[in-house]
Parts: C-alpha cells; structure tokens; sequence
C-alpha cells in the first residue's frame, strides 16, 4: 500500500488518540514534520505525496515513543521557552510556560535596579529562567542553583549553547549559594504527594520525583526557602524582591506563609494568564 503523508497522519492521529495522548492532531503533525524535516504548511500541500521508508520508520519510532506516554518534549529533546528552545531530557522537569511569569517579572525589576544587579534562581533545572533572565539582562549577575547534580549538568549544556552568562551551584536551596542579592525567584517542587499519584502517566512515570515532590501540602519546600531568606539577618536585608511559583490550590497559604515569615514586606498573589493563583510576590522597601 502507499504511504502517502495524508495517510500517515491519519494513522499517527488515530493511534495518539487510542493510547489517551493529549491533543493527538496536533502532536502527530509535530511528529510528522520532525520525521520528515518539513513544516506543517508544506505537508498540508503535499500530502499526497509518498512518505520515504526512512521517514516512515523515524515516525514510527517516535510514534512509539509518545504512544507509551512518555513526554513530547523528551522525545523531541527540546522545549520552547520565552523565545529561546532549550535542550531537555529527563535530567530535569519540563519547563511550562506559566514560569515565564518569574522570568518577566524579574527583568521588569531590573530595569529599576543598579546595573549589575544580582538574581538568585533557586532550584533552576534546565536553567530555563536564569538563562532567560541572564539573556534577557546581560548585565545581570545571574546565579542558578540546584539540588540535582544531574538537573545543574543539563542547564549548563544550556547555557553554554545559548551564550547566556549564568553561574551554577549544586546547593540544598540556599545552603551553599554565599553570594547576596535583591532578586530571588524559585520554582520549587509543589506537587502534593497525594496528587502526584494522580499525575498524567507523562509526568508520574517519567519527570524526576525530587523535581515534583513538594509534601504532604506542597509547600514544604517553600517553608524551608522562606525560613532560609529570614533567618539570615545579612541576607534579608539584601533583598528587595522575591517570587516564588506555586500551585494554583496553593495561594493563600503560600502568602500567609510569606506574610509571616516578613512581617514588614507586603506579600501578594499574583494570577497567571487563566486567572489562575500562581506566583507569591514578597516585596521590601528600598
């Protein structure tokens, strides 16, 4: 039978779809055009024309892949994020869109700090807010650390491919990042331990744990954070701004958390673009 590109793609659909795959149209076309080296608009005005057996085998490998749930962006092994495409592999959480909060949110603040400026991202994984924070404010002393060994090795192949000038520490949270700064942003783990069995196949199986794993509340991590920024008398009063990502569940808790931890800053929620609770804010006075 011939295998024309039409028919590939109705196939690769209807197989996504049966093993439960989120947006099977859209992730076979992805799939499509990644075996083939075409982009999407030409395979529409030319899917009738035959699929070459060595393109035909690098979907079907790929269909395999994505079929038994693992992630998309493993398979591909790249991930768009604030306009620059970052390595990914399993060394490290996925990066979601909804983290280019911090980073907009930062470069924002810089713009009213000295140049030079220092920003602490705390647990970093691929490096993909420093990286955009450092690419997006080059005179920005930017320092991105990480629990993993493995996640640290993975942002720095990242940083070093984009250009972006980052220093990186293998450190418990803060526990070995000496240096000062106005700025700290986190994206902590802060999935409840009882959601992560409910978790999509594509990221229970898959993304590392200690990138998930918040607690019982999801907040543990953030409790240690906030305990770490406060009780450094030096360090606090470095500081001017923090944010830190939590779940959409989480707000309320997180800011009294905050709240508590400085009594003297004002700590708020801020909503992503769904209207969703998403990034606790703690701001200082200069």
């Amino acid at each position: 039978m011939r295998l024309t590109i039409q028919v590939a793609l109705r196939a690769a659909i209807a197989r996504l779809d049966g093993a439960g795959v989120d947006a099977p149209a859209n992730t076979a076309r992805q799939l499509l055009s990644v075996a083939t080296g075409r982009p999407r608009e030409w395979l529409l005005a030319h899917d009738d024309e035959t699929l070459p057996d060595a393109q035909a085998q690098t979907l079907e490998s790929l269909l395999e892949r994505v079929a038994a749930r693992e992630p998309l962006a493993y398979v591909l092994g790249e991930r768009g994020f604030h306009g620059i495409t970052l390595k990914i592999d399993p060394r490290a959480l996925i990066p979601r869109p909804e983290t280019e909060m911090l980073v907009d949110l930062t470069l924002a603040a810089l713009r009213a700090l000295p140049a030079g400026a220092a920003v602490i991202d705390v647990g970093t994984g691929s490096g993909a807010a420093a990286i955009a924070i450092a690419l997006g404010a080059p005179g920005a002393h930017v320092i991105a650390c990480d629990v993993s060994a493995d996640a640290l090795s993975l942002a720095r192949e990242n940083a070093d491919r984009l250009g972006a000038r980052v220093t990186f520490l293998e450190s418990d949270l803060l526990t070995n990042v000496p240096d000062l700064a106005p700025i700290v942003v986190a994206n902590l783990p802060y999935v409840t331990r009882e959601e992560i069995d409910m978790l999509p196949p594509e990221i229970q199986a898959h993304e590392p744990r200690v990138a998930l794993d918040g607690g019982a509340d999801g907040l543990d991590l953030v409790r240690r954070l906030l305990a770490q920024l406060s009780g450094d008398a030096v360090r606090r009063a470095a500081l001017r701004h923090v944010w830190l990502e939590v779940g959409a569940s989480q707000g309320p808790a997180a800011r009294d958390l905050a709240q508590a931890a400085f009594p003297d800053a004002r700590a708020r929620i801020l909503q992503d673009l769904a209207r969703l609770d998403r990034v606790i804010a703690i701001e200082f006075e200069s």
